[in-house]
């Protein structure tokens, strides 16, 4: 069935279209933002009698509205946990259960390209695994999930007023099943892989593409943003675009990218490890974490929890620390079932629910290999072919045990040993405890295939077969311990050695590079402070190798230029208030588009992270004579943007926006700011964006940060872009800001006395009838 639509089709979706607009936005006008609340006002909608509870349970509360939960029974725990997310996020927590599970409509209303995306998403299947998973875990950790699912039901079911976000878009009460929280992990398990074959599969009719590929092979840094996907040989269908821009955008956000580091005690002040992390996400609002901590007879933990999941992705015990970067392994293979038979399939009729108009159907298939995702009207697949999708997310990994037992361990071998079930996002996942020991584990499940596997973006069925019998799990993948350099880091490098392919697409080698070099020429031991400096530098390795090779060959020739002498004086690093950072992007984007353009090249192949060192292979194999023109006419379409900005910041731009920003006519209700950042495309600070001399804003980059000192259990740090709460005009909705502009980070103390002398609230919830 082809997926491109006439002219006339598409003019005749227009008037669906008025009616999504008109419907929200009038939605959205007729709802008052809540007014301005106060914590105490705030806290008060927390339910405190007649709970489901075995034993009384207390929660703390910061003045920042992060909660320490302490229960006498791990169920318990698991209930409060549960109550805080739909407390703190309930109407983010609606908006992702009602994405994971393709019902975005159901909140939009009759937009086509909106109906397109749910289709795929209903293909792709992301709850697909949920029933096995659940069934498969261990009873301790079924019970804490559904009793975390518990605690998200009984606020949502009994709380009186329901988030603004509820109105506007038309959610309902409807009760959690556990099987709807697994499917948000496996959204958030996505595998990045899949950017790199939007980008790729797009240009696949282009002559060239072979050497397209090659390129994308050799430099294993292919990590397109969300506007280069759709903008990749993008078809005449504006619709498609912004559909394919949307599912980029999705995975982008949720599948990114970090910085992790660990440590050991020769290297810091108080002698013991230290840890320092910060996730790279997307910027939207809320943050996709909450700070939290617990305390019951088997867990005991402050950390990172991401919104909706009873888990901790980052965190601190009284034994271990640990965080953790999207390892960007292969965790999917694309499988050609055009030559099964049709008894082979089995077809899937999904009913999609539409605001403001009537519920429509749309058809896919799931074949052996796993969904065929070429069924989807977004997938870049010609009409004729037939794709699956075979992922090991559509398989019972159990990444809720795996992070459960983690945070229990208390040596690495039992680290390592608790991650063995965990399955997607791959991450290498970074390790210290209060003994001494470094380390850094891969966490994954992956197929065992040929080394050239990747020189095919289709494979055939048997291939496929064999590369997935045996699968390599976490205790057969790298593994680093006690490195005698005295440190481990991450940042979405390759992990190690490995006799399993890991994966083809990994980050540029800048922020690996930039962490161990500040790690090694220190020269004082490492302390939260000097650590935070760290999370926060924007020094970008790539930028000045490419300014310096111009320098030694050119030097001599531009200088005098106006726009030179600040790229060659500047200190490489992309400060908010630096006119250098901008200097350098006003000849950097010129040059590089000029030279991808006569090399005839996708333009998409130099833009976002990576794309410097691209851009220096390419120079350094043009003469001098062809090089030193493009860079004087670079220079010259520099003069304009220097003029009409001074800084970096003038241009570069963090918002602090909701998704519901996107409303036409009233989205300007939910803009709460704008400021300038530092940062880039591979700054240890990662502030990504859009290749362009325009202002623009952050897509996704350095989201949240977290220390914490082995020496001292009390000694942990975090800090949110944004804030705790979800509710709109609370005093802790966007009270992290100025924190995280500054580099400066909230403690959050473990031991039950630190926490109760920092508490400004206490909840004691009561038993009642269960």
């Amino acid at each position: 069935m082809s997926h491109r639509r006439s002219r006339a089709s598409r003019l005749a979706r227009w008037p669906l279209i008025a009616v999504s607009i008109l419907g929200t936005s009038a939605c959205a006008a007729l709802t008052a933002l809540p007014e301005p609340i106060e914590l105490q006002d705030r806290l008060a909608a927390i339910p405190t009698h007649g709970l489901p509870l075995e034993r009384p349970v207390t929660i703390s509360w910061s003045a920042r509205q992060i909660p320490f939960v302490e229960a006498e029974t791990d169920e318990d725990a698991a209930f409060a946990l549960g109550l805080v997310h739909a407390h703190l996020r309930l109407g983010q927590l609606e908006t992702a259960r009602r994405l994971s599970q393709g019902r975005v409509a159901e909140m939009a209303g009759p937009i086509p390209f909106v109906l397109d995306l749910d289709h795929a998403l209903r293909a792709f299947g992301f709850g697909r695994a949920a029933p096995d998973i659940l069934a498969a875990m261990p009873d301790r950790s079924r019970r804490w999930l559904e009793r975390f699912t518990d605690g998200l039901n009984h606020y949502l079911m009994t709380v009186k007023t329901l988030p603004h976000d509820f109105a506007v878009l038309g959610l309902d009460r409807q009760p959690w099943t556990p099987e709807e929280v697994l499917t948000i992990g496996r959204l958030a398990g996505a595998d990045i892989t899949w950017l790199a074959w939007f980008r790729l599969l797009r240009q696949r009719d282009r002559p060239d593409f072979p050497d397209i590929l090659h390129r994308a092979l050799r430099d294993g840094t292919l990590a397109p943003s969300s506007a280069a996907v759709a903008a990749a040989d993008a078809p005449d269908n504006p619709g498609l675009d912004r559909a394919l821009r949307m599912l980029a955008a999705l995975l982008e956000s949720r599948a990114r990218g970090s910085n992790s580091l660990a440590l050991a005690g020769q290297r810091t002040a108080h002698g013991a490890p230290m840890i320092a992390s910060d996730p790279h996400l997307g910027v939207s609002q809320p943050n996709l974490w909450v700070i939290a901590g617990v305390k019951s007879p088997g867990l005991h933990v402050v950390g990172l929890m991401p919104v909706g999941l009873p888990i901790f992705a980052l965190g601190r015990t009284p034994h271990i620390a640990w965080g953790g970067t999207n390892m960007r392994a292969a965790s999917s293979d694309l499988v050609d079932v055009s030559g099964l038979p049709d008894s082979a399939f089995v077809r899937e009729t999904h009913d999609l629910g539409v605001r403001f108009w009537f519920d429509t159907r749309r058809d896919s298939r799931v074949s052996p290999h796993g969904p065929v995702v070429s069924d989807a009207p977004l997938m870049p697949f010609a009409d004729t072919e037939q794709v699956a999708l075979r992922w090991i997310g559509h398989t019972p990994t159990d990444e809720i045990t795996a992070l459960l037992d983690a945070a229990r361990a208390r040596t690495f071998q039992e680290f390592r040993a608790a991650l063995e079930p965990f399955g997607v996002s791959a991450q290498s996942m970074v390790y210290a405890d209060r003994h001494g020991t470094i380390g850094l584990v891969a966490a994954a499940r992956l197929p065992h295939r040929d080394p050239d596997a990747a020189d095919r973006l289709i494979q055939d069925p048997a291939t496929v077969d064999r590369w997935w019998t045996n699968l390599a799990t976490t205790t057969s993948l790298p593994a680093i311990e006690n490195p005698p350099q005295g440190f481990v880091a991450s940042a979405n490098n390759p992990p190690g050695p490995s006799a399993v392919p890991l994966g083809w697409f990994f980050s540029a080698p800048d922020r690996i590079d930039r962490l161990s070099d500040l790690v090694r020429s220190a020269s004082k031991p490492w302390t939260v402070e000097a650590l935070a400096r760290l999370q926060t530098d924007t020094f970008s390795p790539s930028a000045v190798a490419l300014r310096d090779h111009l320098a030694a060959r050119l030097g001599d020739r531009l200088r005098g230029d106006a726009a030179w002498d600040m790229v060659a004086a500047w200190n490489g690093h992309y400060d908010g208030d630096s006119r250098g950072a901008l200097a350098f992007q006003a000849l950097y984007v010129p040059l590089a588009t000029a030279l991808w353009r006569d090399l005839g090249w996708p333009e998409s192949e130099w833009q976002g992270g990576g794309g410097a060192w691209r851009v220096l292979a390419v120079i350094q194999g043009l003469d001098d004579t062809v090089l030193t023109r493009a860079v004087q006419a670079a220079l010259a379409n520099a003069v304009d943007p220097l003029e009409r900005y001074q800084t970096w910041g003038d241009i570069h731009h963090m918002a602090l926006t909701m998704p519901l920003a996107n409303v036409p006519l009233v989205g300007g209700r939910y803009r709460f700011g704008r400021f300038p950042v530092g940062g880039g495309q591979e700054t240890l600070m990662k502030t990504a964006h859009d290749e362009t001399l325009e202002p623009h804003t952050v897509r996704y980059g350095a989201q949240a940060r977290h220390i914490s000192d082995l020496s001292d259990p009390d000694e942990n740090h975090f800090v949110l872009l944004g804030g705790q709460d979800g509710w709109i005009n609370s005093s802790t909705q966007l009270d992290q800001i100025d924190a995280w502009r500054a580099g400066a980070l909230v403690r959050v103390p473990l031991t039950p006395e630190a926490v109760a002398a920092n508490a400004v609230v206490v909840h004691r919830l009561e038993p009642g009838r269960r």
